[in-house]
């Protein structure tokens, strides 16, 4: 690992008022990956917001965290939300009123920032900046900030879903569309190359994007209110700022009423997840799971196909009161990559603010059973805490 990890793995363990001076160097510096190590580390669940090394909530959500090589930084790439308190609704979604309110209300402010915060463990995250300056992009509603390389490029490319000005977001939804902006570097910043993005279907819901390892294709995965929240997979272009729509599509996949895509891939298998609308819901949504070979299908059930993260109670809440946001491949020692599921745990601030900005969010590991074929998903279980022996740059 090139010298400017060691000296970030080290600065981590120090006081916090170094970390800008540490984040600096490491942009400066950056290069190819070294010999790794590997370090224990304990990821909790607390119900609080994750603060940053210097102790400041991080208003960082339904994003994307990923390491862009072994022993690389994890970037978490995530939507800020600002502080702004969001009273609840008369009318459904009651924890979403922001939604039939006049535009730019708390949860849909037109000033939301894309936040990137990097860490060399999971633990100790540093703020870098905004990496898609208001003054860089169209004005409106921004939301789910999803952000893959492409090695024929060389660039980073950002995914993010847009609102138009409208009178109020509901009326703004059906003419929803996704940016694409790009990076030279990981840290940004990002600029728009595509401000339309053409999907086949009109209304851009949530959106996620992979990358096929076997063959550096690229996908979207995304819902639409003009299919009525049906969530479809379509290839993207070869430069990954735009798709190909109709001419390679999956078709719709899932039921109506569903969204927060996760696409991931895992021993040649790929892996789609996914929930029920849930704006904001503070009860959480469920998971369910399909697999495929190829992202464009055909997509089955994955196992029983039972809900991942169940309704437990009369009052619709699940085991986990999350909706599902990403998932993170995390190298570990002595075997297969770990794979992290996230979700957001929408309506839960903690007071007296409740600032949106610092709901928080649940991690765990998923548990995959490889003595069958497909390797099939356990439940989601509530953990207080779960510890990995992962792989670091020296």
């Amino acid at each position: 690992m090139p010298e400017f990890r060691r000296v970030w793995s080290s600065a981590a363990q120090l006081r916090c008022s170094r970390c800008t001076i540490v984040v600096l160097a490491v942009l400066a510096t950056m290069s190819e990956a070294g010999p790794l190590t590997h370090e224990e580390v304990t990821i909790a669940n607390t119900g609080r917001p994750r603060v940053d090394c210097t102790g400041q909530p991080m208003d960082v959500h339904d994003g994307v965290i990923v390491q862009w090589f072994p022993g690389d930084l994890f970037h978490w790439y995530g939507m800020g939300y600002r502080n702004c308190t969001e009273t609840k609704g008369a009318i459904p979604p009651v924890d979403c009123p922001g939604i039939y309110r006049p535009y730019g209300g708390c949860g849909f402010r037109v000033d939301h920032a894309v936040n990137l915060y990097t860490s060399p463990d999971l633990v100790t995250w540093t703020f870098v900046r905004d990496v898609f300056p208001l003054g860089s992009r169209p004005s409106g509603i921004y939301f789910r900030p999803k952000v893959v390389y492409n090695r024929k490029t060389a660039r980073y490319v950002l995914w993010i879903n847009y609102l138009p000005p409208a009178p109020n977001p509901l009326e703004a939804y059906p003419r929803a569309t996704y940016v694409v902006a790009t990076s030279a570097t990981a840290d940004g910043p990002f600029n728009v190359v595509t401000s339309n993005a053409t999907v086949e279907h009109t209304g851009g819901g949530d959106v996620t994007l992979i990358v096929d390892p076997a063959t550096d294709i690229g996908y979207v995965a995304y819902g639409s209110w003009s299919t009525s929240h049906r969530i479809a997979i379509e290839q993207l272009t070869d430069d990954f700022t735009n798709s190909l729509g109709s001419r390679a599509s999956s078709g719709l996949i899932t039921p109506p009423n569903n969204e927060a895509p996760i696409l991931f891939s895992r021993n040649g298998m790929f892996y789609l997840l996914y929930g029920a609308c849930c704006c904001f819901c503070h009860e959480g949504s469920g998971t369910i799971a399909l697999h495929a070979t190829n992202p464009l299908g055909p997509w089955r059930p994955l196992g029983d196909g039972k809900d991942l993260n169940p309704v437990v109670d009369l009052s619709g809440n699940r085991r986990i009161r999350a909706q599902e946001s990403f998932t993170v491949e995390v190298a570990v020692e002595g075997g297969p990559p770990a794979w992290l599921y996230v979700g957001d745990l929408w309506a839960s601030a903690p007071g007296p603010s409740h600032f949106k900005s610092q709901d928080p969010q649940y991690w765990q590991p998923l548990i995959f059973n490889d003595s069958v074929t497909p390797a099939t998903i356990a439940p989601l279980q509530f953990l207080s805490s779960f510890t990995l022996n992962i792989s670091v740059g020296r």
